[in-house]
């Protein structure tokens, strides 16, 4: 029996119209009554009886509906199980990107396309480390790129790429310019300040950036607004002051206008990035890691417990 003539009846029989039912379904009246003349053929039934206004279930009809709609139900429970079975079988990777870090991602992504391109790859924003950290917890993640810091419940790749951190300031600066700058070169610059939340590595980085020349910043908190949001950089382009930040291109569109990016040449300047995934990934994601940290030339496992 087809499974295209139970739909069929159910359609008819919830708009007691032939031509109303053939307009939901978006076909033409005459195949839609072949339909149901050929279950009725094939039941040995007469489901409908004709009238001016439409049609009317018979008794026969009445007592199959229900049994109908049950078969529709779990014709369609079959169709999305045989639809997550394959893809489950080709396989799905949601992978978490840290802010700027896109490049790296699609290095990895074009490189596992070359052995495994029916395998789809999601990519899901996870601007920072608590974006990152409760998508993995929460399974709607696989791995993520992403910066400092990295829980111990989590498996993490050796470095795949150190990032120098760049100060973010008006363009109207006289170091908007330089290819690079240093901590000093800043010394008269009001410091603006993110909620350390956000990036906490980072910000205690910057201020051990201060204490390694010497200097105590004039800073000015800003909450609600960072080097990671338009918001922070309306401040600078105003001339409120600078941040320091990570993940800005130096090359194209730039953020904001009125704004640069200037890498910080300082010894230490930098901060790791590592490839994270729980530490029961499927081997379609352990593939991808595996591939991911071929590509960038590292160790391709290191347990959580041995990053500092």
């Amino acid at each position: 029996m087809d499974f295209r003539h139970i739909r069929a009846f159910i359609a008819v029989a919830d708009a007691s119209s032939v031509t109303r039912a053939a307009e939901r379904l978006h076909i033409s009246q005459p195949p839609l009554t072949r339909q149901i003349q050929q279950l009725e053929h094939d039941l040995g039934l007469t489901l409908f009886v004709r009238h001016r206004h439409g049609v009317a279930l018979t008794e026969a009809g009445r007592r199959l509906l229900d049994k109908a709609r049950v078969w529709d139900t779990a014709a369609a429970d079959f169709a999305e199980a045989a639809r997550q079975a394959k893809t489950a079988e080709v396989g799905r990777i949601r992978v978490g990107i840290g802010w700027g870090l896109w490049d790296l991602v699609n290095r990895a992504r074009v490189e596992f396309a070359k052995d495994e391109p029916d395998v789809v790859i999601e990519a899901i924003d996870a601007y920072c480390h608590t974006d990152s950290d409760e998508l993995l917890r929460a399974d709607g993640l696989d791995v993520a790129f992403a910066r400092p810091p990295y829980d111990r419940e989590f498996d993490v790749s050796e470095p795949v790429a150190q990032e120098r951190i760049q100060v973010i300031m008006s363009a109207e600066s006289p170091l908007a310019a330089r290819q690079s700058v240093s901590v000093r070169d800043l010394a008269c610059e009001t410091l603006l300040l993110w909620e350390r939340f956000v990036a906490p590595v980072l910000y205690d980085q910057v201020f051990g950036l201060y204490r390694q020349v010497g200097l105590t910043p004039r800073t000015l908190p800003t909450p609600g607004a960072g080097p990671f949001n338009h918001a922070g950089m309306m401040l600078v382009a105003s001339q409120k002051g600078i941040y320091f930040g990570y993940g800005v291109p130096l090359s194209g569109p730039q953020p904001a206008s009125g704004v640069a990016v200037v890498p910080v040449s300082d010894p230490g300047a930098t901060v790791d990035v590592r490839i994270v995934s729980r530490k029961d990934v499927p081997p379609v994601v352990q593939r991808f890691r595996c591939c991911a940290c071929r590509v960038f030339g590292v160790p391709e496992h290191v347990a959580a417990r041995r990053i500092s």
